[in-house]
């Protein structure tokens, strides 16, 4: 250590203090940066968490109850799009209910929504099937369009009122971020529209003839039936007409 001739260590030694002092902080601050960046990461998850707790919070109630004439069937009303937190919100019903009577009916009102959110309506509906009965219901004056259409299609029975809505059109690509429509190349919307008519149509209980014949009639339309209508026409879309 130098001093000077009073035999401080002050004076010209200071430069090198400086440095100590700097180089101890900078090892503290080394030491505390995983503290502080785990303390982010979790203030991140609690915030994104909150975040969609406020955003669903008024959206997309699922209502669900025993239904009065036969207290071993529980009822599952959605009267919302098929969106977000829709699949949430079965999941979270079925957990609740899954051990209670020996069959569900989805009770169903909708304008229909997003492709993915619907498929995870559907793979929660399967597990149901595993030990109830599953059925699909649309009231008088109900409408279930798009999406709506292959959660209906579940059902191993499927209620509508005569003069319930039911409409099919080719699925349409939305911007993630702008929610906005995009315009896709025509190769695009025959691919897409021809997987959805696949996964969802094709494997489902619908009449072959029927579904053939919608298969030329939907491309660029919105196609509008009653359920009396689909009745008439066989297609085996409502099975019960109430």
């Amino acid at each position: 250590m130098c001093k000077d001739q009073a035999g401080s260590d002050k004076g010209e030694c200071a430069p090198e203090r400086t440095q100590e002092l700097r180089t101890v902080n900078q090892k503290q601050q080394n030491q505390l940066m995983p503290l502080a960046t785990l303390i982010l990461l979790a203030l991140t998850v609690l915030l994104i968490a909150r975040n969609n707790d406020l955003i669903f919070q008024d959206k997309g109630e699922l209502s669900v109850a025993r239904d009065r004439g036969d207290p071993e069937t529980i009822v599952f009303t959605w009267r919302n799009e098929v969106e977000a937190p829709m699949a949430r919100r079965f999941e979270e019903a079925w957990r609740e209910w899954k051990n209670e009577g020996d069959r569900v009916v989805i009770d169903l009102h909708s304008p229909g929504g997003a492709i993915a959110e619907g498929q995870e309506v559907i793979r929660i509906i399967e597990r149901m099937k595993r030990t109830h009965i599953v059925d699909t219901r649309v009231r008088s004056r109900r409408a279930c369009y798009s999406m709506c259409v292959p959660i209906f299609l579940q059902g191993e029975e499927r209620f509508a009122a005569s003069n319930a809505t039911f409409m099919f059109h080719e699925p349409t690509a939305y911007d993630f971020y702008t929610g906005e429509k995009v315009d896709q190349p025509k190769f695009e919307r025959d691919m897409m529209s021809r997987r959805f008519f696949d996964i969802y149509f094709v494997n489902s209980p619908m009449d072959p003839v029927w579904r053939d014949r919608l298969s030329r009639e939907w491309k660029g339309k919105d196609l509008f039936y009653s359920a009396q209508e689909l009745t008439d026409q066989n297609s085996n879309i409502v099975t019960v007409l109430e």
